[in-house]
């Protein structure tokens, strides 16, 4: 195994990895902020060089200091040989499989690899299975006006982290919140607020892997096209800066489901969270 720290080589294997769109997605993301500033530090593993089967991104381990920490202790993988992936992830410095701990990639089919590493790590995992959206691109050409009048755009800051981290479904406690400023201090993220000012009313987040991430409405301007435009806001903020276009739903939001593809966003698959407890 080997970390790819070259820049080069990075930007090698980050056009290798597009030509596995739609499966290598997250990697792939992630590896968009390593070669640009890199600010959660998230480093890059390949079993070999330069003809790779498996790619691992994750934070350094010595940064993954809270056992119960999921946000922190997140990995990101693509793989083309399960066998290959299988290794790499016995591997202690790989995975701290002790810890809390969340994995999250576009291929449904390596859950039969990682069941096997929870039987053999002790660990209890649970999957979350939703609607993988992608597009190719977006240009302002194509962005309207806020479809609310009394709305203006802004950007979130630190200290509203809050609003978000109680509305996000996989949020609501101290350490998501901690994660969710991180994520507003550092990545492209768009909010809208009545008269420009106070608190809030929708926003979009993106994280370290350049997913559009955290959307929401307030209740009092749902249904008025306000999902469907911070989707847009954000999506042509990222790919300004040559990240990919990507995002999740879940299956039974049919109103999100509705506002991603209004964007031109389209179904390309799953997306996947495998979520790890040791027992």
């Amino acid at each position: 195994m080997l970390y790819l720290t070259c820049s080069s080589k990075l930007a090698t294997l980050r056009r290798l990895l597009v030509s596995s769109f739609p499966e290598s997605l997250k990697v792939c993301g992630a590896l968009h902020h390593v070669i640009h500033d890199n600010p959660f530090r998230l480093q890059v593993l390949v079993d070999q060089w330069p003809e790779f089967t498996s790619v691992i991104c994750h934070p350094p381990l010595e940064e993954m200091t809270d056992p119960l920490d999921p946000y922190t202790n997140t990995y990101f993988l693509f793989s083309k040989d399960p066998h290959s992936l299988h290794q790499m992830l016995q591997d202690p410095q790989t995975v701290n499989w002790k810890q809390k701990l969340q994995i999250q990639g576009c291929q449904p089919q390596l859950g039969k690899v990682l069941q096997e590493i929870s039987r053999t790590s002790g660990s209890e995992i649970h999957t979350t299975s939703n609607l993988l959206y992608m597009r190719d691109g977006m240009e302002e050409e194509e962005l309207k006006d806020c479809p609310i009048s009394e709305l203006q755009f802004s950007t979130l800051h630190p200290d509203e982290a809050h609003y978000v981290n109680a509305a996000w479904a996989f949020g609501g406690n101290e350490r998501s919140e901690r994660y969710v400023e991180r994520c507003i201090q550092v990545f492209p993220n768009v909010c809208a607020r009545k008269g420009g000012v106070g608190p809030p009313v929708a926003w979009a987040l993106s994280e370290q892997s350049s997913e559009l991430r955290m959307g929401y409405t307030d209740r009092l301007y749902r249904n008025r096209g306000m999902s469907r435009t911070m989707i847009a806001r954000l999506s042509t903020m990222l790919y300004s800066i040559g990240a990919p276009l990507y995002c999740h739903v879940a299956p039974d939001n049919k109103s999100s489901q509705t506002a991603t593809l209004a964007t031109g966003l389209q179904v390309v698959g799953r997306w996947q969270q495998w979520e790890f407890q040791p027992l």
